[in-house]
C-alpha cells in the first residue's frame, strides 16, 4: 500500500490552523502499531506522528480498519508540515504487517520537506491607551517570531494568543485586533506578517463587595493588595485570595471579578471566605536521648474576636524539661507580616548539671521583611531560682532583645540544598528591675548541599556573655555543650567550664561546629557519617571537645528521625543519640 502526494499553495490571507505539537518517541509500545518517520528535523517528525494519531491503534489491527485510518494521511501530513512551515514538502507512506511471536502493523513515512517558508517582514504592536504599557513593552520584545526564522503557526497563534492574554490580565476589556494578517508566499518560500492590537482604555477596580464571616471587614481589607480606584490587574486577585488562604482564618477563600462595567470602565470584587474551625488541639508524645520521653498537649483559638487575635496554651512533661505557656497574637498593620506576641510560663529544666525553674513574661513585634529576614524586637521578664554545682541561687532579669532569622530550602521534607542563620542580642542592666548587668549575641547557622549523591550538613554556633556577676547569671542563659544537636557522643549539657570540685556550672561563651553526610540507601531511610565539635567556655584558654559516628536516618511523614551511635575522640565508649525534628 503507497502513496505519494506533492502540494504548494498559493498565496494566501489566512489564519493558519494550530501545529498539534504533541513530542512522542520514535519508539512506541509493543502492543501498539508502529510507526517510523524519517526525513526532516526533530520537530518536523514529532508534528507528522502527532497529526497521524496512529501511534495508539493496537497491534492487531484488521486491514481494513487501517487503511481507513491512512485514507486521510494525506492531508494530515500536509497539515502537520504546514504547520511548520513547510508549504512545498513531499512525502510516502508505506505499511506492513511485521510477522513474528506478535504480528504488528508498522507504518513508515519518509519526508522530503523542502525549503520552509521565512518570515519576511512582520509588524506586531499595540496601539491604544496600552501602547506605553510596560507589559506590553515587555512582551514585544520577547516573541517567539522574528523576520527571517521558519514560519511556525503554532508561533503566530501564540503571539495573538499572548496579546490576548496581557491585555485582559491588564484590564483591557474593550482589546481587539485592528489587523491581523498572515500572507504566505509559496513561490518566494516568503511569509508576512502584520498584527495590530488596539487595547482600548483600560479599566479600574471597582467595589470589593464582602461575604458573611466571623472577622471584621477591616481585618481582612488588610490582607488586600488591590484598592477601589486602580488600575485593574488580574494577578492581584491571585495575591489576594493567597494572602487570605495563608492568614490561617480560613478552610476556603474565593476572590471573583464581576462583569466589566463598561459605562464606568470599572470591575467590581467579590471575596466569599469559609472559615476554619475556631478551636484546635494537639496532643503527643515523643522521646530523645536529651530530655527522655516527653507528653505535649496544646489548646489554639484561631479567632479570640472580630479581630483576628488568636492565642494558644501549651504545655510539656519529660523527665529534664517539662513547661506550661500561655502565648497571645494579635494582627499588625500588615498581618501577613508582622504580628505582637503577648506570652508567659514556667518552665522546669533538671539535667546532670543544673536544675532550675523559671517565670517568664514577654511582648516581642515579629515582623517579615521583604528580603525574607524575620526580626523580632522583645522585653522580657524573667526570673529564676536554680541550682548549679550545689550552689542555689535566683535571679531577675528585664531584658530588651533582637533577634533575626531566615532559612531557604528546596524542599521542606529533605532538603538537599538549603540554609538556615539566625542571631540574637538580649542585655539587662543592674537595678533597672535586673539584679545584674550583662549583654549577650548568638549566632548559629546551618548549610546542606548535594555532594555524590547524598547531601552534605554543616552547622555553627558562636555565642558570648558580658556581664559583671557570673554567679547571679541564670541557668537557663549560661552556656553548655553536648546532646543531641550540639557535640554528639556527650551527655546533654555536660560541657563547659567546672569549678574547684569538678561541677560543670556553665560557660559565657559557647563554640560549636559539625560536618555531616548522609544518603539514601532504601527508599526513605538513610545512612549518615558525622563529626562534631565544639565547647563552652569562660576564657582563651580552652579544650575544643570532639565526637564522631555513624547513624541512621527516616525522613517519616512527620519528619526525619535520628538514630546515632556517637564516639567520644578523647574519651572512648560511645552514645546512643536519638532524635527528631526538621533539617532546617
Amino acid at each position: 500500500m503507497k502513496k505519494r502526494r506533492h502540494f504548494a499553495v498559493a498565496v494566501a490571507l489566512a489564519l493558519a490552523p494550530t501545529p498539534a505539537l504533541l513530542l512522542a518517541t520514535d519508539a512506541q509500545g509493543a502492543d501498539r502499531v508502529r510507526v517510523a518517520v524519517s526525513g526532516g528535523d526533530r520537530p518536523l517528525r514529532d508534528n507528522v506522528r502527532a497529526h497521524l494519531g496512529l501511534g495508539e491503534l493496537p497491534c492487531d489491527i484488521p486491514e481494513l480498519q487501517l487503511r481507513s485510518r491512512l485514507r486521510g494521511a494525506d492531508g494530515r501530513i500536509s497539515e502537520a508540515l504546514r504547520a511548520l512551515g513547510h508549504y512545498r514538502g513531499q512525502w510516502q507512506v508505506d505499511s506492513e504487517l511485521v510477522e513474528g511471536n506478535s504480528p504488528c502493523w508498522r507504518v513508515r513515512v519518509s519526508l522530503e520537506p523542502g525549503e520552509p517558508v521565512l518570515v519576511g517582514d512582520m509588524t506586531v504592536r499595540v496601539e491604544g491607551e496600552g501602547a506605553a504599557d510596560p507589559r506590553f513593552t515587555r512582551y514585544l520584545a520577547t516573541l517567539p517570531l522574528a523576520p527571517g526564522q521558519r514560519l511556525d503557526h503554532g508561533a503566530y497563534e501564540a503571539i495573538k494568543a499572548g496579546l490576548v492574554e496581557h491585555a485582559r490580565a491588564a484590564g483591557y476589556v474593550e482589546g481587539r485586533f485592528s489587523r491581523r494578517v498572515l500572507r504566505v508566499d509559496t513561490a518566494r518560500n516568503r511569509a508576512d506578517i502584520a498584527l495590530v492590537y488596539d487595547s482600548g482604555p483600560r479599566y479600574r477596580f471597582g467595589a470589593v463587595h464582602y461575604g458573611d464571616s466571623p472577622l471584621d471587614e477591616s481585618l481582612q481589607r488588610r490582607f488586600l493588595t488591590l484598592a477601589p480606584g486602580e488600575p485593574y490587574e488580574a494577578g492581584k486577585l491571585i495575591e489576594t485570595q493567597s494572602n487570605l488562604i495563608n492568614s490561617q482564618y480560613f478552610a476556603d477563600v474565593s476572590v471573583d471579578q464581576a462583569p466589566p462595567d463598561r459605562e464606568r470602565r470599572e470591575i467590581a470584587v467579590s471575596i466569599r471566605t469559609e472559615p476554619r474551625a475556631r478551636y484546635e488541639t494537639t496532643a503527643g508524645a515523643g522521646f530523645s536521648t536529651d530530655t527522655g520521653p516527653r507528653l505535649g498537649y496544646s489548646l489554639a483559638n484561631r479567632r479570640v474576636n472580630g479581630a483576628g487575635d488568636t492565642y494558644r496554651l501549651s504545655s510539656q512533661l519529660s523527665p529534664v524539661q517539662s513547661n506550661l505557656g500561655f502565648q497571645y497574637e494579635q494582627p499588625g498593620a500588615n498581618p501577613l507580616r508582622e504580628k505582637t506576641q503577648w506570652s508567659t510560663g514556667w518552665q522546669r529544666e533538671d539535667t546532670d548539671t543544673a536544675r532550675s525553674d523559671s517565670f517568664r513574661a514577654e511582648v516581642a513585634l515579629i515582623t517579615a521583611g521583604d528580603s525574607g529576614w524575620l526580626r523580632t524586637l522583645s522585653l522580657k521578664y524573667l526570673f529564676e531560682d536554680f541550682e548549679i554545682a550545689g550552689e542555689r541561687t535566683s535571679s531577675m532579669l528585664l531584658m530588651p532583645g533582637i533577634g533575626w532569622s531566615k532559612s531557604r530550602a528546596n524542599d521542606p521534607r529533605h532538603p538537599t540544598r538549603g540554609w538556615r542563620l539566625g542571631g540574637a542580642l538580649r542585655g539587662a542592666v543592674a537595678g533597672l528591675a535586673s539584679d545584674l548587668t550583662l549583654g549577650q549575641a548568638e549566632l548559629d547557622g546551618k548549610l546542606i548541599l548535594p555532594l555524590a549523591g547524598g547531601r552534605l550538613l554543616t552547622r555553627a554556633g558562636l555565642a558570648a556573655t558580658a556581664l559583671d556577676d557570673f554567679a547571679q547569671l541564670p541557668a537557663s542563659l549560661r552556656f553548655f555543650a553536648g546532646g543531641d544537636n550540639s557535640v554528639r557522643g556527650f551527655d546533654y549539657q555536660s560541657l563547659g567550664p567546672r569549678d574547684s570540685a569538678g561541677e560543670v556550672v556553665g560557660g559565657k561563651h559557647r563554640l560549636t561546629a559539625s560536618v555531616e553526610y548522609d544518603r539514601r540507601v532504601w527508599r526513605d531511610f538513610a545512612l549518615a557519617a558525622f563529626l562534631d565539635a565544639g565547647t563552652a567556655f569562660d576564657t582563651r584558654d580552652f579544650n575544643l571537645h570532639q565526637g564522631a559516628g555513624f547513624g541512621v536516618r527516616w525522613f517519616s511523614p512527620i519528619g526525619p528521625i535520628r538514630v546515632d551511635f556517637a564516639f567520644p575522640l578523647e574519651e572512648g565508649g560511645f552514645r546512643l543519640h536519638l532524635s527528631m525534628g526538621p533539617d532546617l
